[in-house]
C-alpha cells in the first residue's frame, strides 16, 4: 500500500481526480446559479411579461377543450393530446427545468391541438360544442402568442450563445444541469 501511496502514477490519478472533482463542482455552483436565474425568469413574472410556463398552462387549459370535444364525438387522437396535456401540467407542477421536453411536448401539443381543431371543424358539432371550441382555439392563440413574445425566448437564446459551447455544455450536462431553450 506504500509503495502505491508514493508511485508517480498514483500521484497524477490523485492530481486528475481533484481537478475534475474541483472543476465539476465549480461549474454546478457557478453555473447553476445562472441556470436557476433562467428559471426563475421562466417560472416567474418579471416586469410586465408573462413567464412562459403561464403560457404554457393557459395554451393546455385551452388545449383541453379542444381535446375533450373531439373525444366526446370519437375524434382518433384526444386521448393522446389529454395524456400530452397532462404530461406538461405535471412538469410545470413540479416547475420541471427539463425545458427540451417541455418544449417538445408543447410543439407537438400545437400540431396535434391543430390536428382536432381541423377535424372537428369537418363535423356537425352542437351549437354548445362549436362556442366551446371557438372560445378554446381563441384561448390557444392567445396562448400561444403569449408564450411567444415572452422574454424569455430572447434571454434563452442569449443563455445560449454564450454558454452553449465546449467546455460549460459538456460540463452541465456532467452535473445534471438543464440548458434552457426557446419556445417560440
Amino acid at each position: 500500500m506504500k509503495k502505491l501511496l508514493e508511485s508517480p502514477v498514483f500521484a497524477v490519478f490523485l492530481a486528475a481526480v481533484v481537478v475534475i472533482g474541483t472543476t465539476l463542482l465549480s461549474t454546478k455552483i457557478g453555473f447553476g446559479g445562472k441556470c436557476d436565474a433562467m428559471k426563475e425568469t421562466f417560472y416567474r413574472q418579471t416586469d410586465d411579461a408573462l413567464p412562459v410556463a403561464s403560457g404554457l398552462r393557459s395554451f393546455c387549459d385551452a388545449a383541453e377543450k379542444v381535446a375533450l370535444t373531439a373525444q366526446e364525438n370519437e375524434v382518433r387522437g384526444a386521448e393522446d393530446v389529454l395524456s400530452n396535456i397532462k404530461y406538461l401540467k405535471n412538469m410545470l407542477y413540479l416547475e420541471s427545468d427539463n425545458y427540451t421536453v417541455m418544449r417538445s411536448v408543447y410543439q407537438d401539443l400545437l400540431s396535434d391541438t391543430f390536428s382536432l381543431e381541423a377535424a372537428l371543424a369537418r363535423m356537425e358539432l352542437a351549437e354548445a360544442e362549436t362556442e366551446t371550441l371557438s372560445s378554446a382555439q381563441h384561448g390557444a392563440a392567445e396562448a400561444k402568442a403569449a408564450v411567444d413574445a415572452s422574454e424569455f425566448n430572447s434571454l434563452a437564446r442569449a443563455f445560449l450563445k454564450r454558454y452553449q459551447k465546449f467546455p460549460t455544455e459538456g460540463l452541465a450536462a456532467l452535473t445534471g444541469l438543464s440548458m434552457p431553450c426557446a419556445f417560440d
